[in-house]
């Protein structure tokens, strides 16, 4: 009789719950780091189980566990780039998935940027974010806000460990400890030290020897693949690399590594390491001098006047070619543009929708798409996919493609012009649309990649970006959607972005009581009253705002310098205040 009772009482309490609309919830875990992965009850378990006696707890809310896994272990939310919260990601826009739980925020995102994109995609899917320890709605704006004060401490935290973790790093450095990385040819790691490889040793002396006698390090290499001289062959996880003739990059690397005399390098300072030495040091003196003398003479036969960086291949949309001109102001600032030929031969009424533009701007975004294309190993890979490029050799073309860009600075007008004209054989700018024409044969000759490997039935690849022009003061400033800002604003974005930790932060401080007044304030943060008048009142912008600004949307017109003066104190007047017209126009 008891026993039926209960039976009862259980089919009521679930016939109630089925009464309440089901919600899927998806648990997702994180861990940074490997260690402990390979025990039977690890971290991730212990989150996960944190996490399904949550929604056990909330079945009266129609709460039901969605049963796929998405454990992210020895991934740092840094980034991301974690394969799990990808799935996640995909399974909750194809509407899966009605509630994200976690046990703890930070396993989501330690990244308050990343973070508020990710609330921005739950929002647009209806999807809510719940925290096991920590209870927070996010379908608030108030929640919101205290989501973003708790991360920016969060994100606070990690950035003072990276620094922490750098200092060491530099301070193992000075010591002459070798720290880690590609280990460079000649040498094998060992207790994280540097031991000499005999056999690869006598290949890095012959290296430095022949160039010192042949002069070029283009004969140096044609000697090499002669005399079938091949790079150290390297076995990874996630294949091999390495075994194949050498880049003559490779080369220019190895004659100015300062590791071959005994020495490390970190940023522009040397310093004197605990590993033996390859080279001698009158070798290395005069391989150094050679190499000085080689850049001078292209330096000092290449600063003939140039054209501009994209002459001879720019156009407007009409498909009239664009000369590179200049203007100045009273002979001081010189002015460079790209004015369509149309224009020149007064034949304004067939010039394209834009007939002049900042020869600075245009260059500038056609440059970052290119070095986008080398820091991006899926569209390399995507570009390599047609050629008979082996595939452990990929590995080594992804890394010229990043030391081009890193080394981009160093060369001289001439060699980015040549780079350019290399990679690039058509840009077209009209009103909304930036085409780049890039040829594939030519990135990849850029990246050190042999003829013979090169065979393409279309060399084009195609890049189009989305564009506006917006007026700022008495400059045009030409914004790419959808892409990072230009070099200056993201200046502007960084100093926006720290002031408003920093305003987020001694905010919390007074209101929290660990300090009593502004003067403490001003003495533990070691500043001024009243630099910290200026910058806290930024703690009183909406929540809408902060959101725009930790994800990088600001405006080309605003500035901290702007900030600093003012803005209403009523959330409802600072978007169009501040120049922020979306999220005016959302409000409308």
């Amino acid at each position: 009789m008891v026993r039926a009772e209960i039976f009862r009482a259980e089919e009521t309490v679930i016939m109630n719950v089925k009464a309440i609309q089901s919600r899927r919830c998806a648990i997702y875990t994180r861990k940074s780091s490997e260690e402990g992965l390979e025990q039977e009850f690890n971290s991730l378990d212990a989150q996960r189980d944190a996490c399904e006696a949550y929604i056990r707890s909330q079945r009266h809310e129609g709460w039901e566990l969605h049963l796929d896994h998405y454990d992210d272990g020895g991934f740092s939310g840094g980034n991301i780039d974690r394969p799990a919260l990808k799935q996640l990601l995909a399974d909750l826009k194809s509407g899966q998935i009605d509630i994200i739980v976690v046990y703890k925020i930070d396993r989501l995102s330690r990244s308050l940027s990343d973070f508020v994109r990710l609330v921005e995609v739950l929002d647009k899917h209806a999807v809510s974010f719940v925290s096991v320890t920590q209870q927070f709605n996010t379908s608030t704006s108030m929640g919101r806000l205290t989501l973003n004060m708790l991360l920016s401490f969060a994100q606070f935290e990690r950035e003072v460990t990276g620094e922490r973790i750098r200092d060491k790093f530099a301070a193992s450095i000075k010591k002459g400890i070798w720290m880690g990385g590609v280990v460079p040819m000649g040498y094998v790691a060992k207790d994280r030290k540097l031991h000499l490889d005999p056999e690869y040793a006598k290949v890095v002396h012959h290296i430095f020897t022949r160039y010192l006698e042949l002069k070029s390090v283009r004969h140096l290499k044609a000697e090499l693949d002669v005399d079938g001289y091949i790079s150290k062959r390297r076995n990874y996880k996630s294949g091999t690399s390495g075994g194949q003739p050498f880049f003559r990059g490779q080369l220019y690397n190895m004659l100015s590594n300062p590791i071959y005399i005994g020495k490390l390098k970190h940023h522009d300072k040397v310093y004197e390491g605990q590993h033996t030495a390859i080279i001698q040091q009158e070798l290395w003196d005069r391989t150094q001098q050679l190499l000085a003398q080689n850049r001078v003479k292209t330096r000092t036969r290449e600063r003939i006047k140039q054209p501009g960086l994209l002459a001879g291949i720019i156009f407007d949309d009409r498909g009239n070619a664009m000369s590179s001109t200049h203007g100045s102001k009273k002979k001081k600032v010189r002015y460079r543009y790209y004015v369509s030929q149309a224009l020149l031969q007064y034949r304004e009424r067939e010039a394209g929708s834009v007939s002049r533009i900042s020869a600075h701007a245009i260059e500038e975004l056609v440059v970052a798409e290119l070095h986008d294309i080398y820091k991006d190993n899926h569209r390399l890979r995507d570009i390599l996919n047609s050629t008979t490029v082996p595939l452990p050799q990929q590995n080594e073309v992804f890394q010229v493609g990043k030391d081009l860009v890193t080394d981009w600075s160093n060369l001289t007008p001439t060699r980015h012009v040549k780079s350019i004209k290399t990679a690039i054989s058509k840009v077209t700018i009209g009103k909304t649309i930036l085409e780049i024409i890039f040829s594939r044969c030519g990135l990849l000759k850029l990246l050190c990649v042999e003829d013979r490997h090169l065979q393409f039935e279309i060399d084009e690849y195609i890049v189009r970006l989305p564009v506006n022009l917006q007026r700022c003061g008495i400059e045009s400033k030409l914004i790419v959607e959808g892409r990072d800002p230009g070099t200056a604003h993201k200046r502007t974005i960084n100093a926006i972005q720290d002031a408003l930790h920093k305003a987020l932060k001694w905010n919390q401080m007074l209101i929290t009581g660990q300090v009593e007044s502004m003067k403490e304030l001003a003495i533990s943060s070691n500043v001024t009253q009243r630099y910290i008048a200026h910058i806290i009142k930024l703690a009183w912008l909406s929540p809408e705002i902060m959101q725009a600004i930790f994800s990088g949307q600001i405006p080309p017109t605003l500035s901290l310098g702007k900030l600093k003066k003012g803005f209403p104190l009523e959330w409802s007047k600072q978007p169009s205040a501040l120049g922020f017209t979306s999220l005016s126009s959302h409000r409308q």
